[in-house]
């Protein structure tokens, strides 16, 4: 029988695994019938680790003096059935021949998840208030709306975006750290967007085009440009918000026992 073990690093303990195996991973595979156990390191698991790891399973071979258990450390020529009980571990995290996700860290895991949903949350999040407008008063097609409620609507909403500015700006960050292109290109997406609608905004008072019998304290704005402004933010959303969400999807399905 093979069994195949996985070095938990923040536990600092060996964990049984039969369904994952990732490229920052190391891992020992124990063949029961020849008495054997192979070191594994995969292509991103750092010299650290290896070294913790390979340290305890030596301590935990000595303990059980009883066993003939032999340790072979190796990263290739492998016995035929190992080495395919390896190669079926790592497709389960692959698409294809390309890989879903390579995160190489469990700190990275576990921040990018935090920050994808954010990421996610607060553009919905910021479309729901600018759309708090048509709650304001409206008389024969035109909106009525106080200079301070107008422009708390700008200010928040300039606040919100900066805010996804910047997380998007972290998967940035993380996906560069992991060499992950799917992040990448995705925040970088989300984070020109976000730039764009900062300036967007910005634009404060000159958004609209104020209509006859606008004070400095009462702004009149036509309904239709209005609704002409919002969807204009939400097509600009959905433009990163739907690769982000299909990417939480996929992260979630893949690392979600490494988060919790």
């Amino acid at each position: 029988m093979i069994r195949t073990f996985i070095f938990n690093e923040d536990k600092s303990q060996w964990l049984e695994e039969e369904n994952t195996l990732l490229a920052h991973d190391i891992c020992t595979i124990l063949d029961e019938e020849n008495e054997i156990i192979y070191f594994w390191s995969g292509p991103k698991s750092n010299k650290e680790k290896i070294r913790r790891g390979y340290k305890q399973i030596k301590e935990l071979i000595s303990n059980f003096s009883t066993l003939n258990l032999q340790l072979i450390m190796t990263k290739s020529n492998f016995p035929l059935d190992i080495q395919n009980k390896v190669n079926l571990l790592l497709e389960s995290v692959k698409a294809g021949d390309e890989s879903i996700l390579r995160f190489s860290r469990f700190t990275t895991i576990r921040i990018y998840s935090i920050s994808i949903i954010i990421s996610i949350f607060l553009p919905i999040l910021l479309f729901i208030f600018l759309s708090s407008a048509l709650t304001w008063n409206i008389s024969n097609g035109t909106y009525e709306v106080q200079s301070s409620v107008y422009d708390f609507w700008i200010d928040t909403s300039w606040l919100i975006n900066l805010i996804i500015l910047f997380f998007f700006s972290l998967n940035l960050i993380i996906g560069i750290i992991e060499y992950e292109n799917q992040v990448i290109i995705f925040s970088l997406n989300g984070l020109i967007i976000s730039i764009g609608l900062l300036i967007y905004l910005n634009q404060g008072i000159f958004l609209f085009l104020f209509q006859e019998g606008s004070t400095l304290t009462i702004y009149y704005i036509l309904q239709q440009d209005i609704f002409i402004f919002l969807l204009i933010i939400l097509i600009t959303i959905l433009i990163y918000e739907i690769p982000n969400i299909y990417k939480l999807i996929t992260f979630f399905k893949t690392y979600r026992k490494f988060i919790f």
